[in-house]
């Protein structure tokens, strides 16, 4: 492998100085693995430096493993900063791929967090990255949600993080990613702690307790100002995968409920789940979700009027707009303009993998007058509440 560093720590140093974003390169001798993550070396070059980083990797992905463009879980030894994002030793390497903006997460995750400092959603970057010195494109790099980056006190014992734990679902499901951790328990790790019992008494809570009860105890199970902006985060986007799945739920200490993170939003803003065009002819519904539908139901709680509220805190904040939008776009566009006609080329608009043949520019456009037509539908909806 020593050989190789020369050869590539050479290739990488030129590479810095042609581009503008950091680029990744992943020395790898053996076939990347999905299911555990292998020694790797990761030739990591930017305007400034370029240096040789070991850690492990893995192939990541659930539906978004059909595409042949992969997105990559890294762990590295040591903490280091990746495109100018906090220090962390773990991090997602996304492709991105039915994203032909390579927005759609990255606006989500920052609008979540704009909308209260409290609120979690992963801190993103843009980097090139090749294979062996062979250009794979541009992808999103990302924090890992977990016990660390969420803020977990870890001498709790009722600190707990959970990944898509299917809690919405009254019946169990059968067709789950790990059978022998159902809820996708996160932290603390299965064998050291189950905190199997703990949930399914939320979720008993959810389903079984009677609307006096549930009005009376929901707020010691979830915070509620953080699931009110939750639920105006899926509503803005119309991210109807996120009501059931993609979303971490945490619990940092005893003292604090269940509070929601946000992840994966690549299909949102004028998209769906099968990557169709939909500027609102198709509608979320998030009375799918128990949690969102007893609280909007129970008159008693007052739910509804919060959200009314709240979302015309973030208007006139000027959180949720038009305006904050198109300055989210511009931002990112400055940063990855250079690299687009290069990622096009080795990742074609018209794969088969796309539902039409739009181009960067096409896409932004449909981002663009999404989210004109949401912005004035929930304006009408929370002013006839």
């Amino acid at each position: 492998m020593s050989s190789l560093l020369i050869i590539f720590l050479g290739l990488a140093s030129h590479s810095c100085q042609e581009k503008v974003l950091p680029r990744l390169n992943l020395i790898q001798e053996e076939p990347f693995g999905s299911k555990y993550k292998l020694p790797c070396v990761v030739i990591y070059s930017d305007t400034r430096d370029s240096l040789a980083l070991r850690g492990k990797i893995k192939y990541r992905g659930g539906i978004s493993s059909q595409y042949h463009k992969h997105s990559f879980s890294l762990e590295l030894d040591k903490k280091r900063s990746i495109a100018k994002l906090p220090r962390d030793d773990d991090w997602i390497i996304n492709a991105n791929y039915i994203d032909k903006t390579f927005m759609r997460h990255k606006i989500s995750y920052d609008l979540f967090r704009e909308m209260n400092t409290k609120n979690i959603a992963a801190r993103s970057g843009f980097a090139n990255l090749s294979i062996n010195n062979k250009y794979e494109g541009l992808y999103v790099v990302m924090q890992e949600i977990n016990a660390s980056m969420i803020g977990l006190n870890k001498r709790d014992t009722m600190a707990m993080l959970f990944k898509d734990p299917p809690i919405f679902y009254q019946k169990s499901l059968v067709d789950v990613q790990d059978s022998s951790n159902y809820y996708q328990q996160k932290y603390p790790k299965l064998a050291q702690a189950d905190k199997t019992d703990y949930i399914e008494q939320f979720k008993d809570f959810l389903f079984n307790s009677n609307d006096l009860d549930f009005a009376r105890h929901v707020a010691d199970w979830v915070d509620l100002e953080n699931v009110v902006d939750w639920h105006i985060n899926l509503l803005f986007s119309n991210n109807s995968d996120g009501i059931m799945k993609n979303f971490y739920l945490y619990k940092l200490n005893a003292h604090t409920p269940f509070r929601f993170a946000i992840w994966d939003c690549d299909h949102s803003i004028g998209r769906d789940g099968d990557n169709e065009r939909n500027l609102m002819q198709r509608t979320l519904n998030c009375n799918r979700s128990i949690l969102l539908k007893r609280l909007s139901s129970i008159p008693e709680l007052g739910y509804l009027v919060k959200l009314k509220k709240r979302w015309f805190e973030l208007r006139k904040k000027n959180i949720l707009s038009l305006k904050n939008f198109e300055h989210h776009i511009q931002k990112i566009h400055r940063s990855i303009a250079t690299e687009l006609l290069e990622n096009s080329q080795r990742w074609p608009y018209d794969a088969k993998w796309y539902y039409d043949n739009d181009d960067y520019q096409k896409e932004l456009n449909l981002m663009r007058e999404f989210v004109k037509i949401r912005v004035k539908q929930l304006d009408e909806y929370f002013c006839s509440l």
